[in-house]
């Protein structure tokens, strides 16, 4: 992750971060590898750093053309020389391959590499702890072999396709300033330590590689690019090849998914949002029941966790959503396979509903007219989970329509399975179900506003116009009048939505917040106030399918999706969609760079909407 011009502007730009180490948080390993041309008497950088008041070197000088491959073209002096970068699959490793062109005698090359080995959202300093010792191997490669720091992994830095030598000189670099982060309100300064340099001689034209990784290179030959280099992929392509950046394979033979770059983790609730769309329009039906086997073996006082322990990492129980996203998620499935696998997922689902409805979650509780209610308090319970000082920005308290939604249409789906699996669920749930389908409109749809509410607090509803109530519009199960539903639908699209995304609240709303940017609590302010979340389309596009016909769903997410591709292709994390973007136009993107929900569900409309 880093910038066209090569100079980092915040502490997440690197060439490799390593995850699930041991250690717990991300390791942010290698930082850059700086090339230095000796061309004559001419010395040649292509890489750049901000050093708080200057940026040296200024390789962007030299840069004549960049593709998002990431491939980078620089001229100088007669030469031309082309850097490439990828990750090798299945390893914790970076390649980069240079081709050179127009050599016409002799040219030195010095390649250094930085590192940091720290966690992914701290700095490091020049320290005495640092172990700056290598170890040098020459084989039919050149190899450096260096251990940072005691408990993380090694890095091995290794010469493939030329000679050279290496030579040790460890430093520090002082005083590396990021931006960004300091338009984020965050620290922005840091050092990198360097163990010393590779030198090449360079005499023909030709080709090489260096890599670095965690582990030795299988192949001494540099892996073949996933898709051939400057081939123009269409949009569905280009989303299915972003889509697996995200299903990773981790310790203990389980499968997850990473919610998002740089800084997210495993998420039960982006997890389960996604998988429709990362796996089930992909007909990767066995990654998805490994996916959910491997959170069920991970459920917390019987409840899927809002982030599920791994390693090192914590459980976080914030959540009483997961739970019934996770018995969507099995339906969804259940409908893709017959494997037997599904049999013992179904019966987890049956667990849930009854752990739910026993208070599992002190902060949740059924009524007596079979409503889920929350109670208030310092916790976020939904996906608007954004607290500041300890308190929600937006309180979801009482009966919100999203989880009751989710709630009504596991106890439909829980009672349907249960007719083979556990009769005695029925007796226990049966009668639940239908008082709460029969009071669910009634409860939330405002008759002079002509949309559903988004919270009720027992007393009466908030009266807020928010994404949420597309649930209610679109899971089996929940009975909305069909006129209801068409003119919720035309409100949501009237209010919400955009070019990129909907709207988190109407920009009618007194707390309406336009724009997503600022220090760490103006954005926490604006995260659920009316930023906008691309990964809504997926609900909307289901909902204006069901109410409106596919025709009709296909025709309006046609330049959403043009939209969304220019993004993808020229904007944030290019390959990739980001987290959310402003409610105001012209939208710019903000939040995590690349996004599991946001990939997965755009994916899933744009299948939807066809070729």
């Amino acid at each position: 992750m880093g910038t066209i011009d090569r100079c980092p502007r915040r502490k997440y730009h690197s060439l490799l971060t390593v995850r699930e180490p041991g250690v717990g948080e991300p390791l942010n390993v290698v930082a850059e590898v700086e090339e230095w041309f000796h061309v004559g008497n001419a010395r040649v950088a292509l890489h750049s750093y901000n050093w708080g008041k200057t940026i040296e070197p200024k390789g962007i000088e030299h840069l004549t053309r960049f593709e998002p491959l990431p491939r980078w073209t620089y001229h100088f002096h007669g030469l031309t020389v082309t850097r490439e970068l990828w990750l090798e699959d299945g390893a914790d490793a970076v390649w980069i391959r240079y081709s050179i062109e127009g050599l016409q005698k002799p040219v030195d090359l010095r390649l250094r590499p930085l590192i940091r080995c720290r966690p992914l959202h701290k700095l490091t300093f020049a320290n005495p702890f640092l172990n700056g010792e290598i170890g040098v191997e020459d084989g039919d490669s050149l190899r450096v072999v260096m251990r940072p720091y005691k408990d993380v992994p090694p890095l091995i830095t290794s010469l493939h396709g030329v000679t050279g030598a290496f030579r040790a000189d460890g430093h520090w670099y002082e005083g590396v300033h990021y931006e960004w982060e300091r338009d984020r309100g965050y620290d922005d300064a840091e050092d990198l330590f360097t163990p010393g340099e590779f030198r090449l001689e360079l005499r023909h034209d030709g080709a090489f590689s260096i890599r670095l990784g965690t582990t030795p290179p299988a192949s001494h030959e540099p892996q073949v690019l996933s898709s051939p280099l400057g081939l123009r992929r269409s949009f569905v392509q280009e989303l299915e090849d972003a889509s697996e950046a995200y299903l990773v394979e981790l310790e203990g033979n389980r499968r997850g998914v990473i919610a998002g770059y740089p800084w997210f983790g495993e998420w039960s609730r982006d997890t389960l949002i996604a998988l429709p769309g990362l796996c089930l329009a992909r007909d990767e039906v066995d990654r998805a029941l490994g996916i959910l086997e491997s959170l069920a073996d991970r459920l917390e006082n019987g409840l899927v966790p809002n982030i599920p322990r791994s390693g090192d990492v914590p459980s976080n129980a914030d959540s009483i959503d997961a739970s019934l996203l996770f018995v969507r998620a099995v339906a969804l499935s259940a409908k893709r396979t017959r494997s037997r696998r599904i049999v013992p997922l179904q019966a987890t689902c049956l667990d849930l509903i009854d752990r739910i409805g026993e208070g599992a979650d002190p902060r949740a509780h059924v009524d007596a007219q079979g409503f889920l209610f929350v109670d208030a308090g310092p916790w976020a319970l939904t996906w608007m989970d954004a607290l500041v000082d300890g308190w929600p920005v937006t309180p979801r308290h009482g009966y919100a329509v999203d989880l009751n939604a989710l709630w009504l249409s596991a106890l439909v789906t829980g009672l349907r399975w249960a007719k083979k699996l556990r009769p005695d669920f029925i007796e226990k749930w049966d009668e639940t179900a239908k008082k709460l389908s029969e009071h669910f409109e009634e409860k939330f749809w405002l008759h002079d506003h002509g949309f559903l509410t988004d919270t009720h607090d027992g007393h009466g509803p908030d009266g807020k116009l928010r994404p949420n109530q597309l649930w209610a519009l679109v899971l089996p199960g929940v009975p909305i009048d069909k006129a209801n539903k068409a003119r919720a639908l035309a409100r949501v699209r009237e209010k919400l939505l955009t070019q990129v995304g909907l709207r988190t609240l109407s920009p009618d709303d007194p707390s309406y917040q336009p724009f997503y940017r600022g220090r760490q609590v103006e954005r926490d302010r604006a995260y659920h106030q009316g930023t906008v979340w691309p990964w809504l389309l997926g609900l909307y596009a289901d909902a204006v399918t069901a109410i409106e016909g596919p025709d009709a769903a296909k025709e309006e997410m046609i330049p959403v999706l043009a939209a969304l591709s220019a993004h993808l292709r020229t904007e944030g994390c290019i390959g990739q969609i980001g987290e959310v973007f402003d409610g105001e136009p012209p939208h710019r993107p903000g939040g995590a760079p690349a996004q599991a929900w946001s990939v997965s569900e755009v994916l899933r409309v744009a299948k939807m909407a066809g070729p």
